[in-house]
């Protein structure tokens, strides 16, 4: 580990807390790659907030603008949460009974919530209850989209910023990686709790099942091209606060099921070794120390750490989803030609929304596929080592998936 990645995770670690946080960089380069870092993992508020201090007595030139850039973001999410307050409330008033899972739920986990930004809020609502919900929110200002490839329907206002997601499943039912967890799901609207936060009540999961859904959701991205230490911190704050009320017993036997159990535990693990949180629930310690030296968070940190807040950084590491994907709907067994193929010439399914033509004329995948390797090249032009970077960093998180036995 680098030092600048170090600083930024004990900074994050006191904001999750309310600690302080001591500073060992020294000279402006080092501050410039925590403040790129920072930028990467969405977190410049949280470790500016907790880092000013030291800033001040160092005299470092880049506090101004940190400082500035601080304000903004937080003044636009508490525009934002205010927006969703309103907004809500019309859903309900409506006899709607939609159901917020992360953003502001998460946000309440921590010491200081409007530093904790959401890029979005989700509501998962019924089928039958999703046209009449898009009225409203049509009613409200918003501009509403059309549903895309795995039926989220997103929503904004141009005036407050607000951007909503609604979701019919938590998980594209139409994925074979992960569309069979919505069974863990069913019937979670007849297990919803109410929580208060910022002055307002929200219904949301149950905590047994957020916590599920926001580990399984990271996973879901893991298979992808990645996630962020964000996600990490959400995870290990959630599994703090509410502890009986997981009921561990069954949130663990789902994760095995999932194969999420080894992942999960190396998720917490980073927050016990590198955010010094904890001590987590006994039965959750327990659970934790049974896996003995597999708990082994180091490389999964790393990628993490590598790939942005949901690990899309660089267009390689985004491409490389592919192959990650491939290898886990085909198995352990799943050769690395195979991948590279599946790479090169996806499926409809994996196109059709880059490509929606293809919704309709699957018999066109040829000239999808003809179309998506111009676009590449036409976009990576000069750097004839791009595809190559690709299939090397989809083999190396191939072997990752493994490592923590999301494949077995």
């Amino acid at each position: 580990m680098e030092g600048y990645q170090l600083q930024l995770l004990e900074a994050m670690g006191a904001a999750l807390t309310g600690g302080v946080c001591a500073v060992h960089l020294e000279g402006e380069a080092e501050w410039n790659r925590l403040w790129q870092l920072a930028g990467e993992q969405k977190v410049t508020a949280l470790v500016t907030d907790v880092l000013a201090p030291q800033l001040r007595r160092q005299g470092l030139s880049t506090l101004p603008a940190l400082k500035g850039e601080v304000f903004h973001t937080v003044s636009a999410q508490v525009r934002k949460t205010r927006a969703f307050q309103v907004v809500y409330r019309r859903l309900e008033e409506e006899n709607l009974h939609p159901l917020v899972v992360k953003g502001i739920v998460c946000r309440g986990l921590y010491p200081k919530p409007d530093l904790r930004v959401s890029a979005d809020e989700d509501l998962l609502l019924s089928s039958n209850e999703m046209p009449k919900a898009l009225s409203v929110l049509e009613d409200c200002g918003l501009t509403v989209g059309k549903a895309d490839a795995e039926q989220v329907v997103s929503c904004i206002s141009h005036e407050t910023g607000l951007y909503l997601e609604l979701h019919r499943a938590l998980f594209s039912p139409s994925s074979v990686a992960y569309g069979g967890w919505n069974r863990y799901f069913e019937g979670c609207a007849g297990r919803a709790v109410p929580v208060e936060e910022e002055g307002a009540v929200y219904h949301t999961l149950c905590p047994r099942d957020h916590l599920l859904y926001l580990i399984l959701h990271s996973l879901k991205h893991f298979l992808h091209s990645g996630f962020g230490i964000r996600q990490v911190c959400d995870i290990c704050l959630f599994t703090l606060t509410y502890g009986e009320e997981l009921q561990w017993p069954a949130l663990s036997d789902a994760l095995e099921e999932t194969r999420a159990d080894l992942f999960a535990a190396n998720l917490l693990e980073i927050g016990r070794k590198y955010l010094r949180l904890g001590p987590y629930p006994a039965d959750v310690a327990a659970w934790m120390e049974g896996f003995g030296t597999q708990l082994d968070c180091e490389a999964l940190l790393e990628d993490l750490l590598s790939g942005g807040i949901y690990g899309g950084n660089t267009d390689q590491r985004r491409h490389s989803s592919l192959i990650t994907l491939h290898a886990v709907e085909e198995g352990a067994s799943s050769a690395p030609a195979s991948r590279l193929l599946r790479t090169v010439f996806p499926s409809v399914r994996e196109l059709k929304g880059a490509y929606p033509y293809l919704k309709e004329h699957p018999w066109l995948l040829p000239a999808a596929w003809a179309q998506r390797i111009v676009h590449y090249g036409r976009t990576h032009q000069g750097q004839g080592g791009a595809p190559r970077e690709s299939i090397e960093i989809g083999e190396h998180r191939v072997e990752l998936l493994k490592k923590y036995q999301v494949i077995r």
